[in-house]
């Protein structure tokens, strides 16, 4: 069994190869050949005031990879108001001040444990990736202007997965901190070789923009409606960042998944956490807008419902929820391309198997 870091993870991550395989696997999901299981939350009281234990667990199968995957975590959260609205954030509490976070992968073969690694690299890039396909089939095949509304962990991904499924002359990149966006304008046009600027609003990140990314942990939209315009396409990384007013608007609406994140609190919790009332466990659009009758991205990616049909439509992937597919899709590139390097650090399978019947 192999345990793989991070910092190994770093070097085997390739943001279109991720895209590519993002997209097999939606494909795959699309027309049954592949399976994911919703993700599940357990909120307990912690002993820091307002704060969470969640442990939250989702996992995926994908065949056509020998692939099953499950990522779990155990964190502390809490909800601290920074500016005008309140951020999800989580506390890093263990020794060394880190966050538990890790993806198990199985063979679908012997169902042997294969790989065991930390999820925080593999959990941004198939975020990234997941918008990278959606792009692929939602955007304008001219899109050329790219809007970002972040400069976090998240977005440092979405910018790579739209530069690997588009071409842009311009990335416009706006934080509230004007130290943040010039540092991750100036960092990401190096890499991307992309012309990538600072502004100084959301609103000059949105003017002229052909894809609008919000990739923030704020729990209160973050794209307005009067950023829309033909032939625009959006997206998120949070269910909060978009609002019905936007969603209500598009021409061409696409889901991750219909399927719910499942929150088991302990007594009393549902009141004092905002992400009952927007965010992952529950959005003021829900009943207001018919999630079920709304494409998912598989279907899209399997060609079982039309992409973008028109220059002019609006097109919107609302990326609420995650699926542990995805880390399976991820997995299984991390692992094949770690193996082939030699890295990582290999431990008896002894200790994972059993000779008597579980």
């Amino acid at each position: 069994m192999l345990i793989l870091t991070n910092e190994d993870i770093e070097t085997l991550i390739d943001m279109p190869a991720c895209v590519a395989t993002l997209e097999a696997a939606y494909r795959d999901f699309g027309t049954g050949e592949a399976v994911d299981i919703p993700r599940q939350d357990g909120l307990v009281a912690n002993s820091r005031p307002g704060a969470v234990h969640a442990f939250k667990t989702m996992s995926g199968s994908w065949p056509r990879a020998g692939i099953a995957a499950l990522r779990l975590n155990s964190d502390i959260v809490h909800w601290p108001v920074v500016g005008d609205s309140p951020r999800r954030v989580k506390i890093p509490c263990s020794a060394g001040a880190r966050y538990n976070g890790m993806v198990l992968l199985f063979s679908t073969d012997t169902g042997q444990l294969l790989c065991t690694f930390n999820d925080g690299l593999a959990q941004k890039t198939r975020v990234g990736a997941s918008s990278g396909v959606a792009a692929k089939y939602l955007a304008r095949e001219d899109a050329r202007i790219l809007g970002l509304l972040g400069t976090g962990w998240q977005a440092e991904a979405q910018v790579e997965a739209m530069c690997a499924v588009r071409r842009f002359d311009l990335v416009k990149v706006y934080s509230p901190t004007a130290a943040n966006r010039e540092k991750f304008a100036a960092m990401f046009a190096r890499k991307l070789g992309t012309d990538i600027r600072p502004v100084a609003t959301a609103a000059e990140a949105a003017h002229g923009a052909d894809i609008l990314v919000s990739a923030t942990n704020s729990m209160t939209p973050t794209i307005k409606p009067e950023y829309l315009r033909p032939g625009m396409h959006i997206t998120s990384v949070r269910g909060s960042e978009i609002p019905l007013e936007v969603l209500r608007r598009v021409d061409r609406l696409v889901v991750n998944t219909h399927a719910p994140v499942s929150a088991f609190p302990a007594r009393g919790w549902p009141s004092e956490v905002p992400e009952f009332t927007n965010g992952d466990y529950s959005r003021p659009d829900i009943g207001l807008i018919a999630y079920e009758k709304v494409p998912e991205l598989k279907d899209v990616v399997a060609r079982t419902v039309p992409a973008r049909v028109s220059p002019q439509e609006i097109t919107c992937f609302h990326n609420y929820k995650g699926l542990g597919l995805q880390f399976a899709a991820i997995g299984s590139l991390i692992y094949a391309s770690a193996r082939k390097r030699g890295l990582g650090i290999t431990v008896e399978d002894r200790y994972f198997t059993q000779t008597v019947h579980p």
